[in-house]
């Protein structure tokens, strides 16, 4: 990826997390919470699979689209609570702040979480394959003669 791509989408996610808390409008912009906790992981996921394929890990993570998904979602998990977890002692600390960590919010963020890293995963994966210059066979063909 290039770097000015990794620097665009790390300064979109801090500027995005950093208004959310400075100006507190995770919650009363509508959807603004939500798109954070999309775009942070599909960040996170596209960043740590680029740095996978250079390691030459790509065939273990990223073998085929389903495991790239799956691949992304784990990170998007992790990531996630990791995230909440980070909320939940904010909260802690700053008691006048108005983080909202009640658990249908707190699983709904996991479950956003998920979904940005698996569309991280995704779009690493086909955009790395480019990269790397690597052609797997079709999954819908047969390997079998």
């Amino acid at each position: 990826m290039p770097r000015q791509w990794v620097f665009v989408l790390l300064l979109i996610c801090t500027l995005l997390n950093a208004a959310g808390f400075l100006w507190d409008i995770f919650e009363p912009v509508l959807f603004y919470e939500e798109i954070v906790h999309v775009i942070t992981p599909f960040t996170l996921v596209a960043i740590t699979a680029e740095i996978i394929y250079r390691a030459g890990g790509d065939d273990e993570f990223f073998d085929t689209p389903r495991h790239a998904l799956l691949t992304g979602s784990v990170i998007g998990l992790v990531g996630a609570i990791g995230w909440e977890g980070i909320e939940i002692l904010l909260d802690y600390l700053f008691p006048t702040a108005s983080i909202d960590n009640t658990l249908p919010d707190t699983m709904f963020d996991i479950v956003l979480g998920i979904i940005g890293g698996a569309a991280g995963g995704w779009v690493a994966d086909h955009y790395l394959d480019r990269i790397f210059h690597r052609v797997r066979p079709s999954a819908r063909s047969s390997n079998e003669r």
